[in-house]
């Protein structure tokens, strides 16, 4: 059971990552509020990638390139091609099933807006096996928007005495469309319960200690909390979670959803009461 209960934590945190592969580098955040390009524009091209030797994959790379440049616009299906092509072989994103983003700027202190299309309602197969099977699949709605919002530094306290600190946080709380890793039935059975599905309410991207990391965060159906934290420079899962970035799931799930208000819609198919 032991066994199980560790392999069925990281194949979740696997999946969880994998729904970040396909988002948090679409998630276009803003370095400055005050500054970008405006409504119209086309993203900046792969000349803002950010060297490898700071975030190794190159899609993520290319995406943080546009946290720093602060770019408004957007980028269809053909642009992606065009401006990704070099990046073959360099990157586990699969970006050709994306049709395009969106980043607009939010109006008088409101959020910046991010829209995601895929090219049609998107379901892949998650890219981690056991035993050679993968065990799931990602599934998402057409299209998923989410509000975005900047803090420059921010402490969570894990406990009276200590506290981690995050700064350049991006936070991107999904309010239209949704989700959700989808785990077959026979795993989740094989495995007692302790792999299910999750749905995805939050995505967060920050530096820590020097280091960009995206963190996912969401609910399985009964309610419980999910989260996985990736680091972009070593490129990796950090399994199992440190201690200092466990108390980080909790608090962005209750930032979109206590602090912001924010609810993201239920997946078209499940039971989930931890909406």
């Amino acid at each position: 059971m032991r066994k199980n209960g560790g392999l069925s934590c990281r194949l979740g945190l696997l999946a969880i990552t994998l729904v970040a592969g396909l988002l948090w580098p679409l998630c276009v955040p803003a370095a400055d509020p005050g500054g970008g390009l405006t409504v119209g524009d086309l993203l900046p091209g792969s000349e803002v990638t950010v060297p490898e030797e700071e975030v190794k994959d190159r899609f993520f790379g290319y995406m943080i390139g546009l946290a720093i440049a602060d770019a408004y616009g957007s980028l269809a299906a053909e642009d992606f091609a065009h401006v990704l092509g070099e990046f073959a072989g360099k990157t586990s994103v699969p970006f050709e099933l994306i049709d395009g983003v969106e980043r607009l700027k939010g109006e008088s202190g409101d959020p910046n807006l991010i829209s995601i299309f895929f090219l049609e309602r998107l379901k892949t197969p998650v890219p981690y096996s056991i035993l050679g099977y993968h065990p799931g699949s990602v599934v998402a709605d057409s299209t998923v928007r989410f509000y975005e919002y900047y803090v420059p530094r921010k402490s969570v306290w894990l406990s009276r005495q200590s506290r981690v600190t995050l700064t350049e946080v991006h936070i991107f709380a999904i309010y239209d469309g949704w989700v959700v890793v989808d785990i077959d039935a026979w795993i989740d059975k094989l495995l007692g319960g302790h792999l299910d599905d999750t749905w995805l309410n939050v995505l967060a991207l920050f530096k820590y200690e020097g280091d960009w990391h995206g963190l996912a965060a969401g609910y399985g159906p009964s309610g419980e909390g999910r989260s996985g934290v990736f680091n972009f420079k070593t490129n990796n899962i950090l399994f199992p979670t440190p201690d200092h970035f466990r108390t980080l799931g909790p608090y962005f799930r209750n930032f979109v959803r206590q602090t912001k208000g924010v609810e993201a819609p239920v997946p078209s198919h499940g039971n989930w009461p931890g909406k």
